[in-house]
């Protein structure tokens, strides 16, 4: 099944990733980027590669050039079925994540997600 997450005229930071419990947590503020803060959790999150700062932010499953990319990237033992390709304004990376959830909500920047990613405590 095909998808696509899009905001491209958002901007996103890393917001959190927790390795120990595989979870990374990308965050667009209503402060600097729209009316709305947005976030976008990762789980079962195996491997990253992407900037702090994203200048707008697509996530869409890879074609078969961007498979081969990332598997020459990590190696004949990585498990690529999870790919997903995130790219904008002057970068493209990839995370490797089996679950995918976005959240759009009038929440304070600092205010904690709705999974508990980087929850107080």
């Amino acid at each position: 099944m095909r998808f696509a997450i899009a905001y491209r005229e958002r901007e996103f930071r890393l917001w959190s990733y927790v390795p120990s419990h595989s979870r990374l947590l990308l965050r667009s503020g209503r402060e600097t980027s729209g009316t709305t803060r947005i976030d976008i959790a990762f789980g079962d999150v195996s491997a990253v590669s992407l900037p702090v700062l994203m200048d707008g932010l697509t996530v869409e499953q890879p074609d078969a050039q961007a498979t081969h990319d990332v598997a020459e990237r990590l190696g004949p033992r990585a498990q690529l079925d999870d790919l997903l390709i995130l790219r904008g304004h002057g970068y493209h990376g990839y995370v490797l994540a089996s679950l995918v959830e976005v959240d759009e909500s009038d929440r304070p920047l600092w205010e904690p997600d709705k999974w508990g990613i980087c929850s107080p405590g």
